[in-house]
């Protein structure tokens, strides 16, 4: 049996961002003592993205159309009318799977940015929150045609019954929790890591999960292979136990883009980018540094699916970055 399939599930989303001329701090009454608020915003500028976590991840393995993809999820009844179903159909290796509801709308994310970076952000889960409802045994014929799911962020309660499911289905799985996080209890966040056997999450949240599940780094690699942690600009960290259960720390750099116009969706061009090496069976390392490599074509555009590129770009900035060409990259 080939695995050559991955499976992404997680939010699909719209995203607003809109710009506001002023400060929010002149904007805005408060009276604390009668406990009212009033604020009025006119945004002078609007633009519509598409976004969501897993929308993110399968545009990326979309472009790089390598590994074949299943994407899961709950969306409402603008999903098709507002471009999204396209946009992700465009791709031949990206199979939609999603539940389509008609009296719901796809969760949406409006954020308004004000002159001194501060943001209003304001998040409707919308169909989102049925994503919990999905029974993944319904919906996959044969789960051994997948090396690996990824569990990334939506509710908490969806990605519990994600993991056990996938437990269930044999799908090795990576937990990515992202901004959710402070919503777990501990078991849930502990139950989860056991059945994981990858965990990744930015600095705050790794160090969030590590103080809510009650596990330090080396209790968490007792379950999983291994940690990966994004930083930013800082690149990123492979943190991973070998078979003498010594722990080995390895600093990844970031991939230098051309130009940075939003750092939108970055780290999920980063997961992609592990689930397209380890598709190609790559070693571990080697497909995190390609994720900082997809991650750097992400931050070019204004928006987290609106970069393109090609093979070959991505094995010049590899090279570029890390003096060398992993064979299993090299062959395509």
């Amino acid at each position: 049996m080939v695995k050559n399939k991955v499976l992404v599930l997680g939010s699909l989303a719209f995203d607003y961002i809109m710009g506001f001329k002023e400060s929010f701090i002149n904007a805005v009454s408060i009276n604390h003592d009668k406990e009212e608020y009033q604020s009025t915003v006119t945004a002078n500028s609007r633009h519509q993205f598409f976004g969501g976590t897993a929308g993110n991840i399968a545009y990326n393995l979309g472009i790089l159309n390598i590994a074949k993809v299943s994407l899961f999820g709950s969306v409402g009844n603008d999903f098709e009318r507002l471009g999204y179903k396209d946009h992700i159909n465009q791709f031949d290796n990206v199979d939609l799977l999603v539940d389509v509801y008609e009296d719901l709308f796809t969760a949406a994310c409006y954020i308004v940015n004000d002159i001194k970076s501060n943001q209003m952000i304001i998040f409707h889960g919308g169909a989102l929150d049925k994503c919990k409802e999905i029974k993944l045994k319904e919906k996959i014929s044969n789960p051994k045609e997948f090396i690996y799911a990824i569990n990334s962020t939506q509710s908490v309660e969806a990605m519990i019954n994600f993991a056990f499911q996938l437990n269930e289905l044999k799908i090795p799985s990576i937990f990515d929790p992202g901004q959710v996080t402070p919503l777990f209890q501990k078991d849930s966040l502990r139950n989860i890591i056991k059945l994981s056997e990858i965990l990744i999450g930015n600095t705050h949240e790794i160090k969030q999960i590590k103080e809510k599940s009650k596990l330090n780094e080396e209790n968490i690699l007792e379950y999983v292979k291994a940690i990966v942690i994004t930083k930013g600009s800082e690149g990123s960290e492979l943190i991973y136990k070998n078979e003498q259960k010594k722990i080995f720390h390895v600093k990844i750099p970031i991939a230098t883009p051309k130009k940075i116009m939003d750092t939108t969706g970055a780290g999920d061009g980063y997961r992609a980018g592990i689930l397209t090496g380890l598709t190609l069976d790559m070693t571990l390392l080697d497909s995190c540094r390609l994720g900082a490599v997809i991650g750097s074509f992400v931050v070019e555009t204004s928006g987290a699916q609106t970069h393109y590129l090609n093979i070959d770009e991505v094995r010049k900035r590899f090279f570029k970055t890390f003096g060398y060409i992993p064979p299993e990259l090299e062959k395509i």
